[in-house]
């Protein structure tokens, strides 16, 4: 096999493995308490004085699963609407003096997408190509959360090129979690970060390799190492 391809069929497991390992919370209760957690963090690993509101669903823990995030030092504030994990709505608003919606992130799984995931099961090649190397594990992350390929930059209320806001992303709890990422206004925090997470999913996927958990919860990164605070 050529060594671009093959080395793209690595990174293209490798992104499919994050986001199982992470970003796939599987029932009302657990994509809530993932999301609580999320809130938490946010306000040590952006320094803020504000305590996001837990989220809330219309009935029990079922979804559609809503909550904000108010981000007042740059009069900014996004909030979100989860029905599944194939269809959500994300707005980020500028709250200087009134909410104005600045745009939407809409995802919506009634229409097509390229199917790479049905693709890579039916490949079923996972083991093989994720035995050869997983050093590919950061550049996977930057196309992930640290710096996507399609993305917009925010002019105002915070002009900074170094945030990057991705326009592909189709799974809510990895659009909140870069969002988390990209907005984090601390430079050596996001450094920080971004040295954890590489080393955090280097060895969630080594060991799920070694135990071959590929089939349960059991090899999935918790909320609570997702969201430790280390730095």
């Amino acid at each position: 096999m050529d060594e671009n391809i093959k080395n793209d069929m690595i990174r293209a497991y490798l992104w499919q493995e994050v986001i199982m390992l992470a970003f796939l919370p599987s029932r009302g209760k657990d994509q809530k308490t993932w999301l609580q957690m999320y809130n938490k963090s946010i306000n040590e690993f952006w320094e803020t004085d504000e305590y996001p509101p837990s989220p809330s669903s219309h009935h029990r823990n079922e979804p559609p699963i809503t909550g904000e995030i108010t981000y007042s030092a740059i009069d900014m504030l996004f909030d979100y609407t989860i029905s599944n994990n194939s269809t959500f709505a994300v707005r980020l608003l500028h709250t200087s003096n009134t909410k104005d919606l600045m745009w939407t992130h809409d995802v919506d799984s009634r229409y097509f997408i390229f199917p790479i995931q049905s693709i890579l099961n039916q490949y079923n090649k996972r083991k093989t190509f994720l035995k050869e190397d997983i050093s590919h594990i950061e550049s996977v992350l930057d196309g992930l959360i640290f710096h996507p390929r399609v993305h917009q930059h925010i002019e105002s209320p915070l002009n900074n090129h170094e945030i990057r806001i991705g326009g592909g992303i189709d799974n809510p709890f990895l659009y909140l979690f870069h969002l988390r990422y990209q907005l984090c206004p601390i430079s050596e925090k996001r450094d920080n970060e971004k040295k954890r997470l590489i080393e955090l999913f280097t060895n969630a996927i080594k060991n799920k390799s070694k135990t071959d958990k590929s089939k349960t919860d059991k090899s999935k990164i918790t909320p609570k190492d997702l969201f430790m605070r280390t730095w």
